[in-house]
């Protein structure tokens, strides 16, 4: 996975908070903003088009850099003089296409050839990279879609909640939003998002599994395109396994705690040397995900369908955490191995992990010769459990709810993530898949299958189908790092579990009630 990646995904591991208001927001912004500068570039109708079985190509347009920023730059693709002195400041991919035609042109046509529509979208990516990859199909719309400019702008992911926030608030929008879904709901509150037409929201219904159809909606309503998608495995070491003995992943928790004895080492003096299950400590999602994955797939709930009280503090919930607790007094795991928990699983200290899909390109480097090694199962199922459910988290495109090109701006998205051709990938898809990200298109998955097939992947794309996300809830980040903490208290503390959990409960609860009453 490009370097651009693991750096949001570690970002990803200090969620930002949605709580500040957005005035707040707008004065921190002014306090420290800076300047954008533009790239152009001229795209020319004989540029290649991407193709649906391929990665996009950058050849599609040839760059002239005019000169570059600290923390924005541009790149522009353009057949027409059109300029929009409005727009708001970061690093760009644009382009135009007036001259080109079209046999079936949309319902805006007569208004666009009149003065021409542009459709400005804000993400987290890489203009060097990422972003980059991206122009070919930017540069394809506007060659079929004759007058609707598509302007991609890019912010780094610390800046981007900020930046949404700040550019609603002074007027700056934008018309399309790439957003993590753990921030949707506060948006939603915020009347900053638009739901998606009723047609629009019944494609993506019937096109993405139920779990990434979640992520991108509230109360019933669908809110955006989900994108990429991230879930928990159970990861495993084949040597180590086979060392000791240990034939079959585990398929329950009765399982993973035999196996776990049978995988732990230690030295003479009765230090852990190799814990059979390891925890993640430190990183709030990698501590509260697995758990909540153990948590459903014990049959238990995490919030109550109204979100208006905790309902973890269970027998479930008990169980789960129940079961780190008798992991760390047996000595089957060993709580100072968890901060370092990648580290310690690619030096092969720990046998077992349950960790996301993303990791892969992390221990294909490390561990080199040993990936041969890595394995992954579906999360093992507990006592009252009746099938293994992972914990998810994605990214969506959403509208502006106060665009004035919401029909324009739907409509890009229809294309971007819809089959390029009948039984091909969406290039949304494709692009995922040259990033080395899951795509969660179901169509996308299956004309994917030689990549997402993999013994390391395939597990993560069959959990896609009973995977379910973090839940879209208001304050979700102050979640997160409540149920974080009194998860550490167990693992890092030895703490009771039923203390956390209550102590949890209370925190959680006080969260809602302000939020849901």
């Amino acid at each position: 996975m490009p370097s651009n990646a693991l750096t949001r995904r570690a970002l990803l591991r200090r969620t930002i908070q949605v709580g500040p208001a957005l005035a707040g927001m707008a004065l921190l912004a002014a306090c420290g903003g800076s300047a954008a500068t533009t790239v152009t570039t001229a795209a020319t109708s004989s540029a290649p088009a991407a193709t649906s079985s391929t990665a996009p190509s950058t050849a599609a347009s040839t760059a002239s850099a005019a000169s570059t920023a600290s923390s924005a730059s541009s790149v522009a693709a353009t057949s027409t003089a059109a300029t929009n002195s409005t727009a708001p400041a970061s690093s760009a991919v644009t382009t135009s296409a007036a001259a080109a035609t079209s046999s079936a042109a949309p319902a805006t046509t007569a208004r666009v050839a009149a003065g021409g529509t542009k459709v400005t979208m804000l993400t987290h990516w890489d203009p060097a990279t990422t972003l980059k990859d991206f122009q070919p199909y930017v540069t394809e719309y506007a060659q079929t879609h004759p007058g609707v400019t598509v302007e991609v702008s890019a912010v780094s992911f610390d800046q981007l909640l900020q930046k949404i926030t700040v550019a609603q608030t002074s007027g700056s929008i934008y018309d399309i939003y790439h957003i993590y879904d753990l921030w949707l709901a506060q948006l939603i509150r915020n009347t900053s998002l638009a739901a998606a037409p009723a047609d629009v929201a019944t494609a993506i219904k019937d096109a993405y599994p139920a779990g990434a159809v979640d992520g991108s909606s509230s109360q019933g309503k669908v809110y955006g395109f989900p994108t990429e998608i991230d879930t928990y495995a159970l990861n495993y070491n084949k040597r180590l396994f086979q060392e000791a003995g240990v034939a079959d992943a585990p398929k329950t928790w009765a399982d993973l705690e035999a196996a776990a004895r049978k995988l732990t080492k230690t030295d003479a003096t009765g230090a852990i040397t190799q814990q059979g299950f390891g925890l993640i400590t430190g990183w709030d999602a990698g501590v509260v995900h697995p758990w909540l994955s153990m948590l459903w797939s014990d049959g238990g709930e995490f919030l109550a369908p109204d979100f208006k009280q905790a309902a973890f503090n269970s027998t479930a919930g008990l169980d789960a955490l129940g079961l780190y607790q008798r992991l760390i007094n047996e000595k089957l795991t060993d709580p100072k191995l968890s901060a370092s928990y990648s580290t310690n699983f690619i030096n092969e200290k720990t046998a077992m992990i349950v960790m996301a899909n993303w990791w892969q390109s992390t221990l294909q480097s490390k561990m080199k010769d040993n990936y041969a090694d890595v394995a992954t199962a579906p999360i093992p199922i507990g006592p009252a459990g009746q099938k293994s459910i992972a914990a998810s988290y994605s990214w969506l495109f959403a509208v502006d709810r106060t665009s004035k090109q919401q029909p324009e701006a739907w409509q890009f998205l229809e294309w971007v993530n819809g089959p390029a051709a009948a039984g091909k990938s969406s290039r949304m898809g494709d692009w995922l898949l040259a990033q080395g990200i899951l795509p969660s298109r179901t169509s996308d998955q299956q004309a994917h299958t030689d990549k997402l097939g993999t013994p390391f992947l395939k597990t993560y794309v069959d959990a896609l189908q009973t995977a379910r996300p973090f839940p879209i809830v208001l304050d979700g980040a102050e979640i997160t790092t409540d149920m974080q903490k009194q998860i550490e208290t167990v693992v890092k503390s030895g703490g009771d579990a039923k203390a956390a959990l209550s102590n949890a409960e209370t925190q959680v609860n006080a969260l809602l009630k302000k939020d849901y009453g």
